[in-house]
């Protein structure tokens, strides 16, 4: 294994300071609200705020591990990771469907920019996780042409393995192990009474859902 302790140590402080953070609770107003209108937003919203919160936390472990570099908020290329060893610079999404066609295209512009002026680095669209198990554990690598400049789009366990090597399951298992440990019940979340709420009106409609 070539992760560290301290490596393992950092990440972990990334997930529960990140699990630390207050989840919002308030929705914006729509004139067809009706409580169980409200109760669905509000699930909704946790789980838009659960999967930014994986988001940035994938950024984190992948930004760095070994020679990566986490480019955070507000880099001039607008890219999340970059490493300067390898030569090469991911932008990296959690899901498939978390770009619409626009901001896949502006996140293409990027990349297609920044290989124009580096054309020695690999430019790489990272999507983790796809819509299926199956999906996600199959390798896929695609080259895409945008505005004429070759870029990879990695998919998947192939993307994680690219970067973590033979530490890509245990990454994996930590980051998810930890996750669970900072996660609380449902019932300990802000607007509690709310999540309450949801799981019996879910039961009530016939659905099966497993009470906290």
């Amino acid at each position: 294994m070539i992760a560290t302790s301290a490596y393992f140590d950092k990440l972990a402080e990334c997930i529960v300071k990140l699990h630390e953070t207050p989840v919002r609770t308030d929705t914006t107003y729509d004139v067809l609200d009706t409580e169980k209108q409200e109760i669905n937003k509000k699930i909704a919203l946790f789980d838009r705020q659960r999967t930014m919160r994986q988001g940035r936390i994938w950024q984190y472990a992948i930004g760095t591990y070994q020679d990566n570099q986490d480019l955070g908020v507000g880099d001039p290329t607008g890219l999340d990771v970059i490493n300067h060893v390898e030569k090469y610079i991911v932008e990296v999404k959690s899901r498939t469907n978390t770009d619409n066609a626009s901001s896949r295209k502006a996140n293409f512009d990027k990349l297609a920019k920044f290989k124009r002026e580096n054309p020695d680095y690999r430019c790489i669209y990272a999507t983790i996780n796809a819509d299926t198990e199956l999906k996600s554990s199959r390798a896929t690598v695609k080259k895409i042409k945008h505005d004429g400049i070759e870029i990879e789009h990695h998919a998947g366990r192939e993307f994680l393995r690219f970067v973590f090597g033979d530490d890509a399951d245990a990454v994996i298992e930590f980051i998810k192990t930890k996750i669970d440990e900072c996660t609380p019940d449902p019932v300990q979340l802000g607007a509690h009474d709310e999540m309450q709420k949801a799981i019996t009106l879910l039961k009530g409609c016939g659905y099966t859902v497993t009470s906290p």
